[in-house]
């Protein structure tokens, strides 16, 4: 598996992926996924074969992204940087596509000398998987955030020695 930069050529099949998992993320068309690839610390898809497994999204401090979860993130560090979203295709699953996305996260976030890598699970609704593959990597929760009656989300953090 080689990670890359995100090209052209993927927006299309990293849509799909996205809207796949939309009950756990936010909804994103073209437009919004170019803009987020723009200012963007990190925008890279992970593939086998030509095949996209998946791909991550990630922000460090300072940037407008208009997300609930990363500006509390902003107005309570100095530093961070901020998984926005890794999506993993159900044929990946299970083949450590999300660890070696997260690998990249940390080791920038090293070079870059950043203090954490900082996420948002959701609770309500659950997403079991995701709270489980955090929690196995090291993430604590420091905040629960409601956005509304039916979503509440555990934002977590993983601080970089």
């Amino acid at each position: 598996m080689i990670i890359r930069a995100i090209l052209e050529k993927d927006i299309d099949t990293i849509l799909e992926l996205n809207e796949q998992f939309v009950h756990v993320l936010s909804p994103m068309n073209k437009s919004k996924l170019v803009r987020l690839i723009e200012m963007s610390a990190i925008s890279v898809v992970i593939e086998e074969d030509n095949h996209i497994a998946g791909f991550m999204l990630a922000f460090t401090q300072g940037v407008k992204y208009e997300s609930i979860n990363y500006e509390w993130f902003n107005e309570n560090y100095d530093s961070f940087l901020y998984i926005d979203r890794i999506v993993v295709s159900e044929h990946f699953q299970g083949k450590r596509v999300a660890s070696r996305l997260y690998k990249q996260a940390l080791d920038l976030a090293a070079e870059r000398s950043l203090s954490c890598v900082v996420a948002e699970i959701d609770i309500m609704p659950p997403n079991d998987p995701s709270l489980l593959f955090h929690q196995k990597m090291g993430f604590k929760e420091i905040q629960l955030l409601t956005h509304n009656e039916n979503k509440v989300v555990s934002l977590q953090e993983l601080i970089i020695s």
